[in-house]
């Protein structure tokens, strides 16, 4: 079987996943994420080259066989976001792609949203048009992906990291056969 990480790059958290899969079977192995440091902790070349460094390490560590990856100049909505919020998740995802090329030798192969939830709908056999949708999608599919709870009770904001992490990585297998 082959493996194929999938990554949800922000900032705040990289959610991951770890899919196994041959010409019959999907299985979600392992997920997770990884939580760079805070701004609070010190400037962005320091937030960067920490995340890259444990990045480097991670991708050592799993040697999957493919990297996938959101394409993330597809996210910015009008209005949605600020420049500084661009370019911080810009750097991340750049530092990402090269943490994986200096580590494994390759860049992530990358997929637009629309790319991932068109692929998840012709998948699921119905549409898939949203995060909400997508991470339903994932819940129900993978019974192995267990939900946390945060302190208020409610979902962890690291669950839908994880489970957008699944869906890149389901959308490379998909494309692939």
């Amino acid at each position: 079987m082959k493996t194929v990480l999938g990554l949800d790059i922000s900032s705040s958290t990289i959610g991951w996943s770890i899919l196994e899969y041959d010409d019959n079977n999907i299985v979600l192995k392992e997920y997770g994420n990884i939580k760079p440091p805070k701004s609070t902790k010190g400037s962005l070349t320091f937030r960067v080259s920490a995340a890259y460094d444990e990045l480097y390490d991670f991708f050592q560590e799993k040697r999957p066989d493919i990297v996938a990856s959101e394409a993330y100049a597809n996210k910015f909505p009008a209005g949605r976001s600020t420049a500084r919020t661009i370019i911080v998740l810009s750097v991340f995802n750049e530092l990402t792609s090269m943490a994986c090329l200096k580590s494994l030798g390759y860049e992530p192969n990358r997929y637009a949203v629309s790319t991932i939830r068109s692929m998840l709908s012709k998948f699921a056999g119905y549409r898939i048009s949203s995060k909400e949708d997508c991470f339903d999608f994932i819940k129900k599919y993978f019974s192995s992906f267990s939900l946390r709870n945060n302190k208020n009770g409610k979902i962890s904001k690291e669950c839908y990291d994880e489970a957008d992490a699944i869906a890149v990585a389901l959308t490379y297998i998909l494309k692939e056969r």
